[in-house]
């Protein structure tokens, strides 16, 4: 964690007085005070608000490694699941509520960790403390009434993957900065619940995350890229729609989480971003694979030293390099940047060349494929 990073707490279920209990007299002794504490400071803070990690940290009372033993230890026993965006900074951290002392102590696991920690003295004695007598009696009979599951006669396949996609969905929703809701709100008919699989959604966030498509032109692009008999999403033609895109998101409080091409744009004062650069950026985040804010430091870099010339030879041997370094964040970018400055007799001899070279034939093949397409689909739609 740095003094950057944010925080953002999900609770998926409020704690009753029992769970209360099982919190301090069971979770407690396995976990330790510190962790019991962090767990309550956490339910504390409201949700979807992202505050700074500095001020959980200052709350907590807990140095940087003594809060993290506590977060994990917290995570081994599944009280909170925790989630990290590399690109904006944002921990998540979900909260669940802790298990019910009769299920605790049922347990296969927890109910023979607690023996080992405490011995069968205080296991008997905590079964004891929280056991509860019944109040049925030999004479009564139970005649409650059981779930009447017969309208289930007649579930399909297709309802079954609509509910494992919606699943899926709201799964995704929480890990990514990217509304899907907003997206599909109201395209069932266009975008069936079939076609929002796990694998999709992670090439929609993909396409979005690089050139900075927004949900609502998503939407639209979307709309325009399934196939007739709305069976599949046709990404070639998707991603034909996103790079040939001219509104892109734009974020200028802190313009290194901006998606790479959109940051290009704001480089270059909002004017159109070629396709040649386009293509480089999706080149260089696919081949590399390095996060977005190190990408943006690249193309700044890259436009500083090369007269605002965006040079796929230079970019390429630049990001190999930080790609070998295993340079992940915007820091390590900059300091890397200042580090070669400083050693410049140093540096191999094409740190230098910053040349405009050629694009070769297979990119100049890209560019006009892409050309054609759009071309003809314009066509389409005017007649």
């Amino acid at each position: 964690m740095n003094s950057k990073d944010k925080f953002q707490i999900q609770i998926l279920s409020s704690m009753s007085h029992d769970e209360f209990s099982s919190l301090l007299f069971l979770y407690g002794p396995l976990m330790g005070k510190e962790a019991v504490y962090l767990y309550e400071i956490l339910t504390c803070f409201k949700e979807k608000e992202a505050l700074p990690i500095t001020e959980l940290e200052k709350v907590c009372h807990l140095s940087p490694t003594r809060f993290r033993y506590a977060r994990k230890q917290l995570e081994q026993y599944n009280l909170i699941h925790t989630y990290y965006d590399g690109i904006t900074q944002l921990w998540l951290f979900v909260l669940e509520a802790p298990k019910k002392p009769n299920v605790f102590l049922k347990h296969d696991v927890y109910s023979r960790l607690f023996l080992e920690k405490e011995g069968s003295n205080q296991l008997d004695a905590m079964k004891h403390f929280f056991a509860q007598p019944s109040m049925i009696t030999p004479s009564m009979k139970e005649i409650s009434e059981p779930l009447d599951v017969s309208v289930l006669n007649s579930w399909t396949c297709e309802k079954e993957n609509a509910l494992r996609s919606q699943s899926t969905m709201n799964d995704f929703q929480t890990r990514y900065p990217f509304d899907f809701n907003l997206v599909f709100k109201g395209m069932d008919r266009v975008i069936p619940q079939r076609l929002r699989t796990r694998d999709n959604l992670e090439r929609i966030y993909d396409l979005a995350r690089i050139f900075g498509i927004d949900e609502k032109n998503m939407r639209r692009y979307l709309s325009l890229s399934i196939d007739p008999k709305k069976s599949s999403i046709d990404f070639e033609k998707l991603r034909n729609h996103v790079v040939s895109a001219r509104n892109l998101k734009i974020n200028t409080t802190d313009p290194y989480t901006m998606a790479p091409v959109s940051f290009l744009q704001w480089k270059q004062e909002n004017k159109p971003v070629a396709y040649a650069d386009k293509l480089i950026i999706e080149n260089v985040e696919k081949n590399y694979q390095l996060p977005s804010e190190v990408i943006n430091v690249l193309i700044e870099y890259t436009l500083k030293v090369s007269n605002q010339t965006f040079s796929r030879s230079f970019v390429e041997k630049v990001a190999s390099s930080w790609a070998r370094l295993k340079i992940d964040t915007k820091e390590k970018a900059l300091q890397q940047i200042s580090h070669s400055v400083k050693t410049k007799e140093d540096l191999p001899e094409w740190y230098e060349d910053t040349r405009q070279t050629e694009a070769d034939e297979s990119l100049k093949e890209e560019i006009a494929r892409i050309q054609k397409e759009l071309r003809k689909e314009k066509h389409g739609e005017d007649q």
